[in-house]
């Protein structure tokens, strides 16, 4: 038995390698017994015989047996894994009376953990921290984003073509365009496919009566007639080419009534909120009367207000008038008057009240002075633009009843009449 020089293990004699650490046995070989030797022993026969000493070699039966080095040489340098000479085992005594001993095993190298766990953390491996979180949620957003994005390319394919309409009026309610009967709206569109017939739709409706059509980059102008058909009220516009390309997201037109939104009236009268004055003449039977109607435009939908005034001085103002004349058989007279004026204008239309609260004419006779009072009454027209300048209409009165204080008394016929007028400013 021989012992391990690394781990002290005994093993047999002829073990090249320690089966308790796996290094190898540092000795003869099998059929070459072990044995003490000096270097400078040269016995015939013997192992280290000089003729071996000087370069003769003997062939290993494993790895780790080697060329014996020639006499006297480094027993260290000679050996390719740092080990002694053939034939020279732990404790074997060398030349110069030393005694060899194997250098101690190499050490196993360490190498740093993986992952460093610090210090506090109980062992456990700590959690990323809460903002590589948030960057990585982050970073994931985008990334499911993109990749929609690309599905929807994909799907939509790259002809796929986005139109979109914009309105211009005029007229507005508010920020929204306006229009109202025998007005346009100015429609421009665009990413339409060129060369193509656009159908416009209100309400998903096709409106008739419409040849628009797109340019070579895609591109439509077209104005819109706004006709009886177009319902008051709020409307959405959307467009199709022939291809199918549909305005997705619709525009808002209001539809108003004529007048408003500061619209024509119809046959071209002024819009509602305008301000302005019709000279007119009325007549009823034999008597005509002379005036003029002043209208004061007012925000929507309340419209104008009407009021007049005559050629003899007489006004609806409320306040006392006098107006003097002679009557067809000669008698001079004075009159006065207090009205009041009750009266609008919308849609082209003049509607007008006279309200006469009082009414006193003295007359001149041959036995003096007469004074008659009327009964309050009013006195009402209406009438309506026939063209932008031109207005006909009709004029009526009730009956009312005259006491005079000369003991005598009368009434007045209901009457009615005709009115014209002519737009003068």
């Amino acid at each position: 038995m021989q012992q391990c020089p690394y781990c002290g293990a005994s093993v047999p004699a002829d073990s090249h390698f320690c089966g308790s650490c796996g290094r190898p046995l540092y000795g003869a070989a099998p059929h070459e017994p072990t044995a003490r030797a000096s270097i400078n022993e040269g016995q015939s026969g013997s192992p280290l015989e000089p003729t071996r000493l000087a370069g003769a070699t003997h062939a290993p039966a494993d790895p780790y047996q080697l060329t014996v080095p020639a006499a006297g040489a480094e027993p260290y340098g000679a050996t390719q894994y740092g080990v002694p000479p053939y034939g020279a085992g732990p404790g074997t005594e060398l030349a110069g009376g030393s005694v060899f001993t194997p250098p101690p095993p190499p050490g196993i190298p360490e190498y740093p953990p993986l992952y460093t766990i610090p210090t506090g953390t109980g062992g456990k491996r700590p959690q990323p921290p809460r903002r590589l979180l948030l960057i990585g949620g982050v970073v994931l957003a985008i990334v499911v984003v993109l990749a929609g994005s690309l599905v929807t390319f994909n799907l939509l394919g790259p002809g796929q073509r986005h139109p979109q309409l914009r309105i211009s009026s005029s007229y507005h309610v508010g920020s929204l365009p306006a229009g109202a009967t025998g007005t346009s709206l100015q429609v421009s569109g665009e990413q339409f496919a060129s060369d193509s017939q656009v159908t416009f739709y209100l309400d998903g409706r096709p409106l008739s009566g419409v040849n628009a059509k797109t340019d070579s980059n895609g591109l439509v102008r077209v104005n819109l007639n706004v006709t009886s058909d177009w319902k008051v009220g709020q409307h959405t516009l959307t467009a199709a080419d022939a291809n199918n390309n549909r305005v997705q997201q619709g525009v808002t037109v209001v539809i108003v009534p004529q007048g408003q939104a500061h619209t024509p009236g119809p046959n071209g009268a002024p819009p509602d909120d305008a301000s302005f004055k019709v000279n007119f003449t009325a007549t009823s039977g034999s008597q005509t009367a002379n005036g003029t109607f002043t209208v004061t435009g007012h925000p929507d939908p309340a419209g104008g207000t009407v009021c007049a005034s005559y050629a003899n001085g007489m006004q609806d103002d409320g306040q006392p008038h006098t107006m003097s004349g002679v009557t067809s058989n000669n008698i001079r007279y004075q009159e006065t008057m207090v009205a009041t004026c009750r009266g609008t204008y919308r849609g082209g239309k003049i509607t007008y009240e006279e309200a006469v609260s009082q009414d006193t004419v003295v007359f001149e006779t041959l036995t003096g002075p007469v004074t008659c009072n009327a009964a309050p009454h009013s006195i009402t027209a209406e009438g309506s633009f026939v063209d932008a300048r031109n207005l006909k209409g009709t004029v009526k009165s009730p009956s009312y009843s005259v006491t005079c204080d000369n003991g005598n008394s009368t009434s007045v016929q209901a009457g009615s009449g005709t009115w014209t007028g002519q737009l003068v400013s």
